[in-house]
């Protein structure tokens, strides 16, 4: 069975320049097809995944001609940039086996997405031909006058060779097709905006390789639109990269029923988010950034019984506010098992806690029973002349415990291992087996949980950000003689002395919650020398210090963050900066316990033992970094980190520096005010 990278494609283009994409709108849609059964049926299994700005779509919304099913259930994915932020849908649908699906939302223009199957037997193989499969990946960012690279992935389970045609050119000097390396490759001339791209993808018999004018007849057809949208930058600075431990792309993994699949990615710099689409139940941990400013990732999905394609595509690309990383794809293909022979028995105690498995030999001659091994291989296997049989615990032996949406998991695998190193062409066996316990609910008059959100839990709150000298300020007490959390100092560039500007400025981040026990959690802040955030510089990451040039002030408050800045060691050197940072609150639900501290890594996630608030984004107006400079005042509203951030009005600038004479040094204050939202409900409330 091959896969093979598409190296010709099938393409259909339109650019259309848009105004920044409006709330619901599609950001990029695609479809892959396969056959419901190996007949002629007229009729084929649809594969929808479309990505919306904003906020995100029901079902009910997207699929207007009705019978779609969403075959988890699950929780959309979510992505922030480009702002609004998106979100991810994916559903299924029986659909003619020649079709065209027309998807809208609101009053934005409508997405075709066109698909084709030959159900008739192929001559050269003498069986049914599988359609290729296209990938859909995360939004696409581009910066205009910077040359980039975009690439779309597509496998063919048949290894037939992949052709293109031009439905519509139209492309002009922005974008040309590389048909030898399947790329888009966008020029850098294109205004800012949007552009909408559409692409239709073939395949051919590889009989017809290298005939690039063939007029042979392709088996299958299936499309993906994307949305690339053309941001300003100042310069063509270098994109993030993606490090050696992460999966290369096109990368294939064959994945077992009932196997867990891990994947980690990692970039080499500090990033704002790691954005991924993938199958339905893939599970995305919070980014982390390590002291070597890496920001990293993982991805874990579990293979249970389930209705999707046999490849399944994830892709990821790694965000700054002004840069995007090169996309990549991998794919993961359910391998396809046997069916087992009558007679085979395997028999889950949850009682006891013990799995059994009963085999047959009959249909294992030609395999070496002796061989056989689980998990561990220290676990007996028995066989005699007519049956092979296991039984062991599902608290040992090598068997995982896993959680299947509701249901808890315990999987191993009996598997034969050739105890030569030599290759040989002894058959083996790979066997996984599962037991599954569906999720249980206390019932009765004696249990009651009630699970608060957000108001309830932390009252009505505001959060605001200040900046004052070192010794000055509400903590000047705390600041004047400060304990770091680090003990390294950090020194100051003597230029900045020199030249007038303060070398030293203290970053105060508040909360008004009066709940015991709350702790408020500061994550990534940047700092950028104009309002738009197009160049930015990490002051923060995760609560931790993104270089040598900030140190975090330790404050009797919990519900207080101070960081010192050395701007000079920043590299800060304009007159003027700009601040955004994200906030949120936490409280244990335990007095034991403590609130996770992300910048150490100690968070426990096997146990809920926490309660947050969403994160929400702070910007300041401009802060003045001249000595002796009388600072004005600016109101700015906070906003989740999913939304925009409002900038203030000019009647908030002008009400505020009217009154800035009451305050006292060269320091600068923001005031943030918001109005908190609903905390989504939790699955698990653990109380003492």
């Amino acid at each position: 069975m091959w896969c093979v990278r598409l190296d010709l494609w099938a393409l259909a283009v339109v650019l259309l320049s848009l105004p920044h994409s409006s709330a619901g709108s599609i950001m990029g849609a695609a479809v892959n097809i396969e056959l419901l059964h190996q007949d002629t049926s007229p009729q084929v299994r649809a594969h929808y995944s479309l990505v919306s700005s904003l906020p995100c779509p029901s079902l009910e919304e997207l699929c207007n001609e009705g019978n779609c099913v969403d075959p988890l259930s699950s929780s959309p994915v979510k992505g922030v940039l480009p702002s609004p932020g998106w979100c991810v849908r994916q559903w299924q649908k029986t659909i003619p086996q020649n079709h065209t699906s027309t998807l809208q939302l609101g009053s934005d223009g409508a997405v075709s997405l066109y698909s084709r199957a030959d159900l008739s037997v192929r001559s050269d193989t003498n069986r049914l031909n599988q359609p290729p499969c296209v990938s859909l990946p995360p939004p696409v960012r581009v910066r205009a006058g910077c040359p980039q690279e975009i690439p779309v992935d597509v496998m063919d389970l048949d290894g037939d060779e992949i052709r293109c045609h031009y439905a519509k050119t139209g492309l002009g000097e922005f974008m040309r097709l590389d048909e030898e390396t399947c790329t888009l490759l966008y020029g850098g001339g294109a205004y800012l905006g949007q552009y909408s791209v559409q692409i239709m993808v073939e395949d051919f018999p590889s009989s017809v390789k290298n005939q690039i004018h063939s007029k042979a007849k392709p088996f299958s057809t299936v499309s993906v639109h994307l949305l690339i949208t053309v941001e300003s930058g100042s310069e063509c600075s270098a994109v993030p990269e993606f490090t050696g431990v992460s999966p290369a792309g096109g990368a294939i993994i064959h994945v077992l029923p009932f196997e867990e699949v891990h994947v980690n990615i990692t970039v080499d710099s500090s990033v704002s988010e790691i954005a991924v689409i993938g199958p339905p139940g893939l599970l995305i941990s919070p980014m982390e950034t390590g002291r070597d400013s890496q920001s990293s990732i993982t991805l874990s999905w579990v293979r249970g019984p389930n209705p999707f394609a046999h490849l399944l595509s994830v892709c990821f690309a790694a965000n700054t506010q002004s840069l995007q990383s090169h996309i990549r794809c991998i794919w993961l293909q359910q391998t396809q098992t046997d069916p087992l022979p009558p007679g085979t028995e395997l028999k889950c105690k949850e009682q006891e806690l013990q799995m059994s498995l009963v085999l047959p030999i009959s249909f294992l001659e030609s395999l070496h029973f002796s061989d056989f091994q689980l998990n561990d291989p220290a676990c007996p296997v028995f066989y005699n002349t007519t049956h092979v049989t296991a039984s062991f615990s599902l608290t040992g032996c090598g068997t995982k415990r896993l959680h299947l949406g509701s249901e808890l998991l315990y999987t191993n695998t009996l598997r034969s291992i050739n105890p030569n190193s030599t290759i040989s062409r002894v058959a083996t066996l790979i066997l996984p087996l599962a037991c599954r316990f569906p999720g249980q609910q206390a019932k009765g008059p004696s249990f009651k949980i009630a699970i608060p959100d957000e108001v309830e839990t932390f009252g009505a709150v505001s959060f605001w950000i200040e900046f004052h000298l070192p010794g000055e300020g509400p903590l000047a007490s705390e600041t004047r003689l400060a304990r770091m959390r680090s003990l390294q100092p950090v020194r100051a560039a003597r230029e900045l002395r020199a030249m007038g500007r303060m070398d030293m400025l203290d970053l105060h981040v508040f909360s008004n919650c009066s709940l015991d026990r709350a702790e408020l959690m500061v994550g990534r802040c940047i700092e950028s020398e104009t309002k738009d955030f197009v160049n930015t510089r990490p002051l923060l990451s995760h609560g931790c210090a993104a270089g040598n040039g900030t140190l975090e002030v330790l404050t009797s408050s919990s519900t207080v963050r101070i960081y010192r800045l050395y701007l000079g060691s920043l590299g800060i050197m304009g007159d003027t900066m700009y601040v955004e940072c994200l906030v949120q609150l936490c409280v244990t639900t335990k007095q034991s316990q403590r609130c996770p501290d992300p910048c150490t890594g100690t968070a426990d996630n096997t146990v809920v033992n926490n309660i947050l608030t969403h994160n929400y984004t702070v910007r300041s107006g401009p802060v003045r970094l001249i000595k002796g400079t009388e600072p004005s005042t600016t109101t700015a509203q906070a906003a989740q980190t999913a939304g925009p951030v409002t900038q203030p009005s000019n009647s908030q600038v002008a009400t505020a520096s009217a009154s800035r004479t009451l305050g006292r040094g060269a320091f600068w204050v923001v005031t943030v005010s918001l109005a908190v939202q609903l905390l989504q409900l939790m699955e698990n409330f653990i109380t003492d």
